[in-house]
């Protein structure tokens, strides 16, 4: 049996290789593809399993007591709270979201994409959690790290659940390969082009960007191999985000809306929080440097109770603090504002692109669709059980496939 080591080296070569080769809209694509297949796949899912569970009624009396509580040991109201923080500073700032509004023709596109994300995000969760949810109230014994496969492998017929499979290995791979053509782009323009070869022409910049998607896939690699070494990975990479999110990704949000804040504001509050966050982390702790002090015991203990709370409450606070003390004694517009505004109004000139220039994705979008399809109606004549869901779900693929067929031979010729 292939190892978790292994299959996470095959993974990185295959989203390296392709977001190599293709870059922004192998990336684009991907993701449209996993949420179409995975939604599809999770929509028959959901309504197969609460009737193998008895219905709804039966799925609310089954559920262990307290599985229906809002908050659980270590996730109380506060975490809650302050994780939704980082996630709206993670929303704003984070470059892989920002990458999508600038490949948009215009920002009133940038805005409705957006507005979508928002509300698919608030709904979606609860679509998407289902299915391991309802599980747990037929063998609540399970390992809650197989619960969501063992609760398809028991509805789908095996062809939908090798689609499914795909679908969750095609996620991960968006999200990885969403990382590496934002962080390659950021190191070609911010790192390459600016300081090492400014003269560089476009071949020796894409060049570059290959370079730096191989080595950040190396480095992304490393840490997903490193990681569960240090503990339960739940664990890990709460702690992780908690404490370094808003350090990274406050400061860029609080720039957009201040005069006063700029570049130089930002990389302080960036390095001066995380060494203050590390401090906290080692220092604080029942078992840290700082453990034997008398006067500190209370607050020792109490980090140490409340860690998750702990964690997001200074990773908050230690770059909330230092921006406001910056914006208090800073007293003229800085000079990025300015410079910001100036190519607002530059871009804001520009002619929008027309809807012919993005015609390609969306053929490969309508082909692949199409093919699986195809697949999925190979599937459905040769399944013995579950006829029914294969068949809707190769409708909807046809009928999606054919939409986009259609909607680009309106707008721009033939296909």
């Amino acid at each position: 049996m292939l190892s978790v080591d292994w299959a996470c080296v095959i993974l990185a070569t295959i989203v390296v290789a392709y977001t190599t080769m293709g870059g922004l809209w192998a990336v684009l694509i991907t993701d449209m593809l996993q949420f179409i297949v995975l939604t599809l796949c999770v929509i028959a899912v959901v309504p197969l399993f609460v009737i193998k569970a008895g219905g709804a009624m039966a799925v609310i009396q089954n559920a262990p007591d307290g599985f229906f509580h809002p908050t659980a040991p270590g996730f109380s109201w506060v975490f809650l709270g302050g994780w939704l923080l980082i996630n709206l500073f993670n929303l704003g700032a984070d470059w892989t979201y920002v990458q999508r509004h600038l490949c948009v023709p215009s920002p009133r596109d940038a805005q409705k994409s957006m507005y979508l994300f928002g509300t698919l995000y608030l709904i979606t969760p609860f679509l998407w959690m289902a299915p391991s949810f309802v599980f747990r109230t037929i063998q609540s014994g399970a390992d809650p790290q197989e619960a969501y496969i063992l609760a398809c492998k028991s509805v789908l017929p095996a062809g939908m659940i090798g689609m499914m499979l795909a679908a969750m290995f095609s996620a991960t791979a968006s999200s990885l390969s969403s990382a590496l053509n934002m962080y390659a782009g950021a190191l070609t323009d911010g790192l390459y082009k600016k300081y090492l070869r400014p003269a560089a022409t476009d071949s020796q910049s894409v060049l570059a960007g290959r370079w730096f998607t191989l080595l950040v896939g190396i480095y992304l690699l490393a840490s997903a191999l490193i990681l569960p070494r240090l503990g339960e990975y739940r664990n890990v990479l709460i702690s992780i985000l908690s404490l370094t999110y808003a350090s990274l990704m406050v400061p860029t949000v609080w720039a957009l809306f201040s005069r006063r804040i700029g570049s130089n504001v930002v990389w302080r509050t960036m390095l001066a929080g995380v060494p203050m966050i590390l401090l906290y982390k080692f220092a604080l702790s029942e078992s840290g440097w700082l453990a034997s002090w008398a006067l500190l015991g209370g607050l020792n203990h109490l980090i140490s109770g409340h860690t998750r709370e702990s964690d997001l409450l200074v990773g908050i606070l230690v770059p909330l603090l230092i921006l406001v003390v910056s914006e208090i004694r800073s007293r003229k517009t800085d000079s990025g504002w300015l410079q910001t505004q100036e190519r607002i109004a530059e871009f804001q000139k520009r002619d929008i692109v027309h809807q012919a220039d993005v015609r390609l994705p969306l053929k490969v979008f309508a082909w692949s669709l199409g093919m699986l399809g195809v697949v999925m109606l190979g599937l459905t004549f040769l399944a013995k059980e579950q006829v029914a869901t294969l068949a809707s779900i190769t409708c909807v693929l046809a009928i999606l496939s054919g939409l986009l067929v259609v909607f680009l031979k309106r707008g721009a010729g033939s296909l």
